[in-house]
């Protein structure tokens, strides 16, 4: 009987092993469908949330708030966030908030900003062997500037502003023209002779001016009116615009139309940053950019204008001369600069001095 009922508990005891080995896979494999589950809704929402995720443009102006290129940068803000449904939004910020070019160049390099606008200082830092176009007296309008930008000479700029610089180049904007005041009429290169004139401190210019006759001196933009009504030096250079806000023809009673800049902005993006959008989004920036700028051109066509003409009512007297007679002048010191420019860059430009 003892025996019977021990063999008894021995088949139960096999039994209750065999139902719970039985049922423990089947839980363990339920867990586990349903941990896997679980684990996988976080990771397909997160993604969706991130393809939402607008891009945002950080746009650095050094120039102040109201000029022609600050309203130029608020029609592209307004282009880019329509086309693209909101999806890129653009931050403008002018009046040098976030510093200045130097500083702009190096937060593009850092991907700090996505977009600036800057003057010379752009291609005579990144690329001075292949520009000219930042040479006074070599290009008798804007729209040859344009022409070599448009062409290979432009190419290899803008490649160089890629390379040393991380930028790339997506549009050009007029500035206008520069010229020369004086207290006397400045109608000749021969008049240039001795003439005391302020320019900004920029190597190049001041050996252009020198070989002219001129006695070129370079005093801070902020000291040049005192400098002028002092006689520190005779005669400056700038554009209508300058001129006038800076009142500097209080102190001049000429205006030489010598055009001889014809400066333009460079509007770019950090290369880094355009390369990581998309195709549309990428179409959506050149093309606003282009817009923008071409808006640009032609409010700055009719501003010159008005300009010129609001020097002449309050009595400064517009002199015109003959800028060929002062670009082949200029030619001996430019040929000179020449020697530190790359294979190829004086013949693009020697037809507009020989």
């Amino acid at each position: 009987m003892k025996k019977f009922f021990s063999m008894f508990l021995v088949v139960i005891l096999i039994a209750t092993t065999l139902v719970g080995c039985g049922q423990k896979p089947g839980a363990s494999n339920d867990a586990n469908k349903k941990e896997t589950k679980t684990e996988a809704k976080p990771e397909v929402k997160k993604e969706s949330k991130s393809k939402e995720k607008p891009i945002e443009i950080t746009f650095a102006i050094h120039t102040q708030p109201n000029t022609n290129e600050v309203k130029s940068a608020e029609m592209f803000k307004k282009l880019v966030e329509e086309r693209s449904n909101g999806q890129i939004t653009v931050k403008l910020f002018p009046g040098a908030v976030l510093g200045g070019e130097k500083d702009n160049m190096e937060q593009l390099k850092v991907g700090e900003i996505q977009m600036s606008i800057f003057g010379d200082i752009l291609t005579s830092q990144l690329a001075p062997e292949y520009d000219p176009t930042v040479i006074p007296f070599i290009y008798p309008s804007l729209d040859e500037v344009y022409k070599t930008w448009n062409g290979p000479l432009g190419d290899k700029i803008k490649n160089a502003l890629i390379e040393r610089g991380g930028v790339q180049l997506i549009a050009l904007q007029k500035r206008g023209a520069r010229n020369l005041t004086a207290n006397k009429k400045i109608e000749t290169p021969e008049d240039l002779k001795g003439l005391k004139l302020r320019v900004p401190e920029i190597p190049t210019w001041v050996t252009v001016w020198k070989g002219l006759g001129a006695l070129p001196t370079p005093i801070a933009w902020s000291e040049v009116y005192s400098a002028l009504q002092t006689n520190v030096v005779d005669a400056q250079e700038n554009p209508y615009e300058n001129i006038l806000t800076a009142k500097l023809n209080e102190v001049q009673k000429y205006t030489m139309k010598t055009e001889h800049l014809y400066n333009v902005f460079h509007w770019v993006v950090g290369k880094k940053f355009f390369d990581g959008l998309t195709p549309e989004h990428q179409k959506i920036i050149l093309t606003a950019a282009e817009e923008a700028t071409k808006w640009g051109d032609e409010q700055k066509e009719k501003l010159d204008k008005e300009l010129e003409q609001k020097l002449i009512d309050l009595g400064n007297e517009i002199v015109t001369v003959d800028k060929k007679l002062f670009r082949q002048a200029a030619l001996p010191a430019i040929k000179e600069l020449s020697k530190d420019w790359a294979p190829g860059v004086w013949d693009e430009v020697k037809g507009y001095l020989e």
